[in-house]
């Protein structure tokens, strides 16, 4: 069979392929969707290896240049090992300090509101017995209910809120299953990234034509980059709008200060979500204390949020990865809209990567014309 015809074939078989999936579409999305539930633990190990690789490469550069001039050079697994320990126990203690600090505050509001409420209970029922109420109204919507129909319903609320309690609790422990694995996957992966790298260089080598291996290889180095860039810029912008809340906080006299501020840096990793989040925590925790302060609270963190995200933010990570800050805000946008926070994470380098390569090919064909023009 010659070349031309298993270009045909291949072409045929490609466009009859298409054509079933388009008849067939709900078949096909279920599954797609099966598929990605059972690889859902290496997809999830992966995009966390992705994370967790930047800052430990960092540590693994550093580590080398300490034990760079020692006699008894370290071998790379072992360097590699202890890079990884130290970024896990680092994340570990930083969720841990948050905790230990959000936990008891919210315990120690809760029991203020609780004296609060015990407190105030004599002065409603004073306040009843003052207005000298009836029970009329009460008489006339008992004498309206019946009976076996709301022994009835409240028999069938039981049988519902029983089984959604065994499908939450199915749903949770499957999703702890499913995050162990990612866990311990994302780990193998750290671990086994040279020999990863090597045998995806090796695949696109036999599989690929030259130029789109080229092309794959290049993609990918420059994505790496881009998304180190992001990820480290984006952990020093959420430290930089940690302070202003804290200020900010301090400056209104606001309750939880320091709280606010940390666990804003620790949220606003996720950009322009996770600071929503911590919003909603401390415009809580400073209800439960202060309820004439809740309103003031929240003004102060979406003005300082807001500020932030329209002139620190584009600059700081867009300047990263060398995007200008009207592209990170479309970005970060489109990936919101498309995928959530996932989205957000990884449409920025994308978006940056895709410009640099737009660039080169650019440039490529700018000076391929006037090549031309020339000869």
């Amino acid at each position: 069979m010659d070349r031309k015809t298993k270009q045909n074939l291949f072409v045929t078989m490609v466009g009859i392929s298409w054509f079933v999936a388009l008849i067939k579409l709900p078949s096909v999305l279920a599954f797609a969707g099966r598929l990605v539930a059972l690889m859902l633990p290496v997809i999830a190990g992966g995009i966390l290896a992705l994370f967790v690789s930047v800052p430990a490469n960092g540590v693994e550069r550093r580590l080398r240049r300490i034990w760079g001039k020692a006699k008894r050079q370290p071998s790379d697994r072992k360097i590699q090992s202890v890079s990884l320990l130290i970024v896990i126990t680092g994340i570990l203690l930083v969720f841990l300090l948050v905790l230990t600090l959000l936990i008891p505050e919210i315990i120690r509001s809760s029991q203020s509101v609780y004296e609060q409420v015990k407190a105030a209970i004599p002065g409603w029922f004073a306040y009843l017995n003052r207005r000298e109420s009836d029970a009329l109204w009460l008489e006339e919507i008992l004498s309206d209910l019946d009976l076996e129909k709301l022994m009835q319903s409240f028999s069938n609320g039981v049988d519902v809120f029983f089984s959604n309690v065994i499908n939450a609790l199915s749903f949770t422990v499957n999703m702890i299953g499913t995050a162990a694995f990612a866990v311990i996957i994302g780990i193998y992966m750290l671990l086994e990234k040279e020999r990863l790298g090597r045998h995806a260089r090796k695949l696109a080598h036999a599989y690929l034509k030259p130029a789109w291996e080229e092309n794959v290889l290049r993609f990918c180095t420059v994505f790496r980059q881009s998304f180190a860039n992001f990820l480290s810029s984006q952990c020093c912008e959420a430290v930089i709008l940690g302070i202003l809340m804290f200020a900010a906080f301090a400056l209104f006299r606001l309750p939880y200060g320091s709280l606010v501020g940390m666990l804003t840096a620790v949220c606003a990793v996720i950009p322009y979500i996770g600071a929503l989040i911590s919003c909603v925590i401390s415009v809580f925790l400073t209800l439960l204390v202060a309820p004439s302060a809740a309103v003031r609270c929240l003004v102060v963190y979406l003005v300082v949020q807001f500020l932030e995200n329209q002139f620190i933010y584009p600059r700081v990570v867009g300047g990263s990865v060398g995007l200008p800050p009207l592209y990170t805000l479309v970005a970060a946008m489109v990936g919101g809209k498309l995928f959530g926070i996932m989205g957000i994470l990884f449409f920025i380098p994308l978006a940056a990567v895709i410009i640099e390569l737009v660039k080169e090919d650019a440039a490529c064909r700018a000076g391929r014309k006037e090549a031309d023009k020339i000869f």
